[in-house]
């Protein structure tokens, strides 16, 4: 989307849709819609955009495995200063400040930073909700939509060892308990 700041007036606002190829953080690259929703404010030779963007696409659920519509929504805002470079303000991002040269055309491709945002913005995990139970590691049954199938198989024989001293453990405790009656 590109930007026209010499058309705009005291405060504009619209909307645009694009798409794009997404690769979530370890899944297959898929489409992704974003929506992105914006207002520019001009103040003298500065204009203030804020960018509202909501994203749209499927990835696996880090728990179940099962594919679904994850939906991210984030922001961003982006300082344009024409005229002469003043002092970035306290807290401010050098990336969001961007400066215009008195003789530039004041045009500017909006969708990198549309892009940057929805990718900066993503979840460590993706699942698909909160009260996903994943899948049982031991028969792989997906436990939302299935009860385990492998509930009261023996354990991996690698761990007796452990189940042994557990239960000396447990033994010796009961028969200190006796003596104490």
């Amino acid at each position: 989307m590109e930007l026209d700041l010499g058309h705009m007036g005291e405060h504009s606002s619209f909307s645009f849709d694009e798409n794009f190829e997404f690769e979530p953080a370890g899944g297959e690259p898929a489409p992704c819609r974003v929506r992105v929703d914006v207002e520019i404010t001009k103040t003298g030779a500065r204009y203030l955009l804020e960018a509202k963007v909501a994203s749209v696409f499927r990835t696996e659920c880090g728990r179940c495995l099962e594919p679904f519509e994850c939906r991210i929504e984030t922001g961003f805002d982006i300082v344009f200063q024409g005229g002469e470079k003043v002092q970035i303000p306290e807290g401010s991002e050098e990336d969001d400040f961007i400066f215009l040269g008195s003789g530039e055309e004041y045009c500017y491709d909006l969708f990198p930073r549309v892009r940057e945002a929805v990718i900066l913005d993503q979840p460590i995990r993706y699942l698909c909700g909160e009260d996903c139970r994943g899948i049982c590691p031991g028969c792989g049954e997906n436990l939302n939509v299935n009860e385990c199938r492998c509930a009261g198989k023996e354990s991996d024989p690698r761990w007796g060892a452990l189940g042994d001293i557990f239960g000396a453990r447990q033994a010796g405790s009961e028969e200190s308990r006796e003596r104490e009656e």
